[in-house]
């Protein structure tokens, strides 16, 4: 009787570890997959973070974004129309731009009249600039009724600039510039400010004024998009 006993025993124990055993694989079993599943996400998120370089772009210095603050846009409408050169534009309103170029390229901007985006949608750059191939463009779009996506780009058709800017001004129904995003690169062809984010404007129209420059060589353009209505 005492043999019987201690042998069922024995198989319990048995079964008992074996089913034990059986639950921890299936946990570390579904311990990989979360981990695997864990290490895929993270690798996804990285390489979506990673800046897209163009093989046309490819070489060029990497572009200096910037994303104009409230006080900035208050410089911007005081400014807006005078006549001061692109120089002084620069140093009063971006002077972020001007870190890290060269004394002869800001020497050039101070020699430049500011041409201001005419707001009829004509480009009134000089004819010496109508002949050459800087080509901005200005971009919108209504991505809700409670943002705006919008950005600019400056582009040569060949060659480089010892430096190259463009600006995206964001312009509600009276003309007033709401906001605006700029970049700018040295020993480059082309520049874009990618698409900056407004959230939260008024209901009524909005554009984008686009405007551009290089220099060495001197050139310019500006673009004027169409309009998109909020709500």
């Amino acid at each position: 009787m005492a043999v019987i006993v201690s042998t069922g025993w024995k198989h319990g124990s048995h079964a008992i570890m074996q089913n034990t055993n059986v639950l921890s694989g299936e946990r570390m079993v579904k311990g990989l997959y979360r981990q695997l599943a864990l290490l895929i996400v993270l690798s996804i998120l990285c390489i979506g973070a990673l800046p897209v370089v163009s093989a046309a772009e490819a070489g060029t210095s990497a572009p200096l974004i910037s994303h104009a603050t409230p006080e900035q846009i208050k410089l911007i409408n005081e400014l807006w129309g005078s006549d001061i050169t692109i120089g002084e534009y620069m140093e009063k309103v971006h002077p972020e731009h001007l870190v890290g170029v060269s004394d002869d390229v800001k020497k050039e901007m101070n020699q430049r009249k500011m041409i201001w985006p005419d707001e009829t949608g004509e480009n009134k750059i000089s004819e010496l600039s109508k002949l050459v191939s800087l080509t901005v463009t200005g971009r919108i779009q209504k991505y809700s009724s409670t943002r705006i996506i919008y950005g600019g780009k400056a582009r040569l058709s060949s060659g480089i600039a010892s430096y190259i800017y463009v600006e995206a001004f964001l312009v509600n129904a009276a003309d007033s510039q709401v906001d605006s995003t700029s970049a700018s690169a040295n020993s480059a062809g082309s520049v874009d400010t990618g698409d900056k984010m407004y959230f939260w404007p008024d209901d009524g129209s909005y554009h984008v004024h686009a405007w551009g420059y290089t220099i060495t060589p001197g050139y310019e353009d500006s673009d004027h998009t169409g309009s998109i209505t909020i709500p």
